[in-house]
């Protein structure tokens, strides 16, 4: 399999990278963010939704915090931009990532839940005005209103797995694919699973500070627990160890 992929990131001289929820541009793609940045890359994320739904690392929110919960994790996803060295990122929904003449959107997060073994559907309180449950025609008309006012060169966005599964990451790889077939501009995908064959892996040195310290930003959201080498490892808010390496994959 050829480096194409890789080609196409290096030769851009702006990345349109989407994602669900705060917090995802640092676990699944903050090297690679990392990386792009300080090449001189531009780069500008969308985010879907604020979180919302997300569980809470307990003791994370200082006694008397009276921010609602979004506008904690906006704090931390802007904190975390500024580690990872990206200076322009929108809400899906919102101007300039918003249809035109659409009345504002606000996707919200739609939680999660474990249907069966392997396969993850929204949560059980997830309403109308959910990621998942609005028309994707929607969401894909807002992306493309972006990009056709960030004019990127590429977008970066999940692959059908959308990493772990969750059904708001599998809702954006849909409305990515959608709205890279409208505009032409072409999609290149970040791999789900660590050494996925169909994918073509990179080490990415030299930015585990950059993403430790981005990661530290989601107090509400992790637990860092230290660095093994270059990798940054970590504890979910639902209690998994995790490794974050330094490295993706990718395919076009």
């Amino acid at each position: 399999m050829t480096a194409a992929p890789w080609d196409l990131l290096e030769t851009a001289h702006t990345v349109l990278v989407a994602h669900a929820h705060p917090d995802d541009e640092s676990l699944a793609t903050g090297a690679l963010l990392a990386t792009l940045a300080r090449a001189g890359t531009r780069v500008v994320l969308v985010t879907a939704t604020r979180g919302e739904e997300g569980e809470v690392v307990p003791g994370s929110i200082p006694e008397g915090e009276d921010r609602p919960l979004d506008e904690i994790r906006a704090h931390e996803i802007d904190a975390a931009c500024a580690h990872l060295g990206i200076t322009e990122r929108h809400m899906l929904g919102e101007p300039p990532a918003l249809a035109p003449g659409a009345e504002p959107r606000r996707y919200r997060d739609s939680g999660m839940r474990w249907v069966r073994k392997g396969l993850a559907g929204p949560a059980e309180t997830a309403g109308p005005a959910s990621f998942t449950h609005r028309p994707r025609k929607d969401a894909a008309d807002d992306l493309v209103a972006l990009i056709e006012q960030a004019r990127p060169d590429l977008l970066l966005g999940y692959d059908d797995a959308g990493s772990y599964g969750h059904p708001d990451h599998v809702h954006a790889h849909h409305v990515t694919v959608a709205a890279a077939e409208r505009t032409g501009v072409p999609l290149v995908q970040f791999a789900s699973e660590p050494d996925d064959t169909a994918f073509v892996w990179r080490d990415l040195p030299g930015v585990a500070d950059q993403v430790e310290s981005a990661l530290r930003c989601y107090r509400t959201q992790l637990t860092v627990l230290g660095r093994d080498g270059q990798d940054v490892l970590i504890r979910h808010v639902g209690g998994q160890d995790d490794r974050i390496a330094m490295r993706s994959g990718l395919r076009a």
